[in-house]
């Protein structure tokens, strides 16, 4: 028996029974970014009537609304990668 030339290389990318690599169908991605995109411009909205946006907050602590842009932009990154990736 002659060995191989190079030896086979491990991935760390999931497969199927048979081997192949599985992906997500269309419209698992698509209901996928959906969602999470849907969430990001909701936490947004919300950030935006606690007054995250406005040039003179409203009294109280501006903590809790950035808190709530960045979860936003969050979930709206992660939608996009997740119809991209």
């Amino acid at each position: 028996m002659e060995p191989s030339a190079s030896p086979a290389v491990k991935t760390s990318q999931s497969t199927g029974p048979n081997g192949l690599k599985k992906e997500d169908c269309l419209a698992c991605r698509l209901t996928g970014a959906a969602t999470f995109s849907a969430i990001g411009v909701y936490a947004l909205y919300e950030a935006n009537k606690q007054g995250a946006f406005a040039r003179v907050r409203p009294k109280g602590s501006p903590l809790g609304a950035s808190f709530t842009v960045a979860i936003g932009v969050v979930f709206l990154s992660l939608g996009c990668g997740r119809l991209v990736i």
